[in-house]
């Protein structure tokens, strides 16, 4: 399953531009599937499909940047960059709640030695 996202152009920069920055901090196998996510952002329109793991690396990176932003002391930057990242973390909640795999519990009878008269 996928989940499509609609960002705003601004919004769409803002994830191009993270995640090539954190793309730099990866190495091994990591940086191999980050750079898989990479490459589908970057050639991403107003919409792209994601799936949960892909928001992962979205939500992390932003998140990345914002704390090199906020060193530098662009706070009011480092807030846009943590807004948008809690949003799309959000948005992977919610996707993976309502598409990842069910669990069912089975209810069991009370077996005659745990029975109270």
């Amino acid at each position: 399953m996928k989940q499509r996202l609609y960002l705003l152009t601004v919004q769409r920069e803002m994830v191009k531009n993270a995640m090539r920055n954190h793309s730099k901090t990866l190495v091994g196998i990591g940086q191999q599937l980050f750079d898989i996510a990479l490459i589908k952002v970057g050639g991403m329109n107003r919409v792209v499909e994601l799936d949960g793991m892909e928001m992962i690396y979205i939500s992390q990176s932003l998140n990345s940047y914002a704390k090199k932003l906020s060193n530098a002391d662009k706070i009011v930057e480092s807030q846009h960059y943590r807004i948008l990242a809690m949003e799309i973390e959000q948005i992977r909640i919610y996707f993976q709640q309502t598409n990842g795999p069910k669990v069912h519990i089975k209810k069991q009878a009370a077996s005659a030695p745990t029975l109270t008269a």
